[in-house]
């Protein structure tokens, strides 16, 4: 299927639109619609922005689309329809992350909606945080003011599904660490305050590229369900006030948003040693300001990742500084267990494919590389099913051949999988990973 991405509607859209609102509401397990509300909102020319749309193009067509409207102080999701063949597809918490922007930039910080549990955008729902209510009522609340959302904006910031956090596969252990250190005192802030439990504020990730630190920052946001905002260090050497302004103009405009997870990769980049790097000082001054004003307000979250931590900074790594220092390493077999499962899950023949076979023929692989395996090696079965080239003898040497691909006659195979992983190499090599285990015996603190 070929991409799709999402755009606020514009009024030409409205035909193409209405059609797929009446194609949805007719399938089987669609959604009610409210057609009346819906059109109402859509034939409003130029679009009302108390009432937003937006839609979800594939290509030329369009193959999603959400309403909602603002009702006094909250906000009301009207519709989310989305085409039959492009269920699934993340579509429906895209057009519904839109709409609740929109939405909040209209004063809305409760947004609701009407959904008959077990409907087709249920889910689209759930992942977006909302919870039922009432009987067919679902309600959520956006931990954003209004006035703050052009300030995350401007940094590039977003809140993101909650999804991301249940998503999160191949690390387990981290996961449940930030559920007892940061999540819990949070959610039980009294509790931990009698019993004298400081809520971490601020968080360094280290270990080797493409084992998931980014998104493992941006998953904690999404469990705390505050906006994250990552502040890239080329995007701010590229401002016209140099690298160390635009972080101190970054921070203290973030500081004042109500809720928020600051998160900064490769920090290696801008807080290497002095020593090392005397032209780094006033970058590695204002970071080291910024700690500070991060442990001197509750709801915001600092998190900072490298893939070399032994060159960061002394001063920047010493205790004090950083409440958690997280060592995230390659998966361990279980952990690649999960993550591949999870890479497989709209395999036709998933079933079928010998799972520990692969876990171990992908050892000190990094997330990015199962991923890498598992596209190269779906596209092998892909070219061999489109190509018509089955090996003799074998049960999927039936398919119709070129332009007739069946993927149940030529499905992915477990040897698809091995083979990709023998040609590819690992992220990690042992001599990384000896210097990486080195570095988590002398610099985690949990």
């Amino acid at each position: 299927m070929p991409i799709w991405h999402i755009r606020p509607y514009e009024t030409v859209d409205y035909a193409a639109t209405v059609r797929l609102l009446e194609e949805v509401r007719s399938s089987p397990g669609g959604p009610p619609i409210n057609l009346t509300d819906t059109v109402l909102a859509l034939r409003h020319e130029p679009p009302d922005t108390e009432s937003p749309a937006v839609v979800a193009i594939a290509g030329e067509h369009i193959v999603g689309a959400a309403v909602g409207r603002k009702e006094g102080g909250r906000g009301r999701v009207l519709t989310v329809a989305i085409a039959p063949a492009w269920r699934h597809h993340g579509i429906g918490s895209g057009l519904l992350q839109s709409v609740e922007n929109q939405l909040l930039h209209v004063g809305c910080r409760q947004i609701t909606t009407l959904i008959t549990p077990g409907q087709s955008d249920e889910e689209a729902f759930l992942n977006r945080g909302f919870a039922a209510t009432g009987q067919m009522v679902y309600d959520k609340q956006i931990p954003l003011r209004p006035a703050d959302v052009s300030t995350v904006e401007r940094w590039g910031g977003a809140l993101l599904s909650t999804s991301e956090w249940s998503n999160l596969a191949g690390m387990e252990e981290e996961r449940s660490l930030i559920e007892k250190r940061l999540l819990l005192p949070v959610r039980e802030r009294e509790l931990a305050e009698a019993y004298g439990v400081v809520i971490p504020t601020a968080m360094l990730l280290f270990g080797p590229p493409g084992t998931g630190k980014t998104s493992f920052a941006r998953a904690v946001a999404a469990r705390l369900e505050w906006p994250f905002v990552e502040l890239l260090p080329s995007r701010l050497a590229s401002g016209g006030s140099g690298l160390a302004a635009e972080l101190r103009s970054a921070i203290n405009a973030l500081m004042g948003v109500e809720r928020v997870v600051v998160f900064i990769d490769e920090v290696d980049e801008i807080a290497q040693s002095r020593e090392t790097r005397p032209e780094n000082q006033s970058v590695v001054n204002e970071l080291l300001k910024a700690i500070p004003l991060f442990r001197g307000v509750q709801g915001r979250l600092l998190i900072c990742a490298t893939n070399a931590v032994s060159a960061l900074d002394p001063a920047f790594v010493r205790p004090g500084r950083f409440d958690l220092v997280l060592p995230v390493g390659p998966p361990d077999a279980t952990g690649r267990r999960v993550l591949l499962a999870g890479l497989l899950d709209r395999v036709a023949n998933k079933a079928k494919i010998d799972l520990d076979a692969v876990v171990a023929a992908t050892d000190l692989f990094t997330p990015a590389d199962l991923t890498a395996v598992v596209q190269r090696s779906a596209a092998a079965a892909f070219h061999r099913a489109t190509d018509g080239g089955f090996e003799p003898g074998k049960p999927d040497s039936d398919a119709a051949g070129p332009g007739h691909a069946d993927p149940a006659a030529s499905p992915l195979r477990t040897e698809d999988l091995i083979d990709a992983a023998r040609q590819a190499r690992p992220t990690i090599s042992l001599t990384e990973l000896d210097r990486f285990r080195r570095d988590a015996e002398a610099f985690t603190r949990i």
